[in-house]
């Protein structure tokens, strides 16, 4: 985070202001030193403002202001003269017309995507969708929910897709190919687990809530960008298991990563384990088609007194149908919403 961003970041001027998730902040800075010192000059600025937290503004175009703030500080000679003019010009901040950060909307993000190329899903049914990918991943898609990709390009160095609404990843292990999800403001990298992003053109708030393993975010200003989008790992900052977190999009600020609580998760399959110890198959059957919302055909008699043991976890939907079925030494066949055993 630079200084701009820490000052005008909630969740750090009530940290600097009330001590408000002290240990968060200090965890972050702990190994960046960079991210210390502006830390450092984010705090001297809010408290030689003075301001209380409603006084910094929400929503504004910061590029100019902060470089007449750079500017005096490059010539000013006197400490004391540098932090009289770094307030006054946060001062000015607030004085200024407020403007909202540029919105991206899922149209933004795909329209440079080749049409002849392109492959995009849209649930518009009031169900839940199950959608395929290249790779293997799965997601469900949830009503009015849109994702696209390039069919060329997807899993080639790394597997990217542009996404709008509320779904449910559930993504193919693959450390060499990271899983990039490009939603309105957000970028959402892992390398192989399941998590839920949570948003709309229209929303103010996006939503990133891990269900398995670790997911990493970013925003499309952040300056780690380029080292995010080409690395083929993850930063030491990034959300595990049961973990959530919010980018404000008018302020394109991160609010600190926070524990889930189990009312927060709606869809039945955000809230299974499937974890099942000599269960019936058909009690199996039966907990994916409630959490996937997928119809699977089976022959019930001929499996009636069948009991499987299986630990299924983030694997996405087909896996998990292939582990069954190499279990009961059965066959499958797999199309959108539809699984067929034999």
């Amino acid at each position: 985070m630079k200084v701009e961003d820490l000052v005008v970041n909630d969740a750090f001027r009530r940290y600097i202001k009330f001590g408000e998730n002290k240990s968060y902040w200090q965890n972050l800075s702990e190994n960046d030193p960079i991210l210390r010192e502006n830390m450092h000059l984010a705090a001297a600025l809010i408290r030689e403002a003075g301001s209380p937290a409603d006084v910094f503004p929400q929503m504004y175009d910061q590029a100019e202001v902060w470089d007449k703030i750079m500017l005096k500080r490059a010539r000013s000679k006197s400490v004391l003269w540098w932090k009289i003019a770094l307030a006054a010009s946060v001062l000015l901040f607030c004085s200024l017309p407020l403007l909202k950060q540029p919105r991206v909307n899922y149209e933004n993000l795909v329209e440079n995507l080749p049409k002849t190329d392109v492959k995009e899903v849209i649930n518009t049914t009031q169900d839940p969708m199950v959608v395929l990918l290249p790779d293997r991943s799965s997601v469900v898609l949830y009503t009015g929910s849109k994702l696209s990709y390039s069919q060329a390009g997807f899993n080639t160095e790394k597997r990217e897709v542009y996404f709008s609404g509320e779904g449910f990843f559930e993504v193919t292990k693959d450390a060499n190919r990271p899983f990039f999800v490009y939603a309105n403001e957000l970028i959402t990298k892992v390398l192989g687990t399941s998590f839920t992003i949570k948003t709309s053109d229209s929303a103010e708030n996006i939503e990133v809530i891990v269900k398995s393993g670790r997911v990493e975010v970013s925003t499309r200003k952040d300056p780690r960008k380029k080292e995010i989008l080409s690395a083929k790992t993850l930063s030491s900052n990034h959300l595990v298991e049961n973990q959530k977190i919010e980018l404000n999009r008018s302020t394109l600020s991160l609010s600190p990563i926070a524990p889930l609580q189990r009312n927060e998760l709606l869809h039945p399959v955000q809230q299974m384990n499937f974890h099942f110890e000599d269960s019936p198959l058909s009690k199996i059957i039966s907990d994916l088609e409630l959490a996937y919302h997928v119809k699977i055909y089976y022959d019930k008699e001929k499996w009636q007194n069948t009991k499987v043991t299986a630990h299924l976890s983030d694997e996405p939907l087909y896996d998990k149908i292939e582990m069954i079925c190499k279990a009961i030494e059965a066959r499958c066949t797999i199309r959108p919403n539809q699984i067929e055993i034999y």
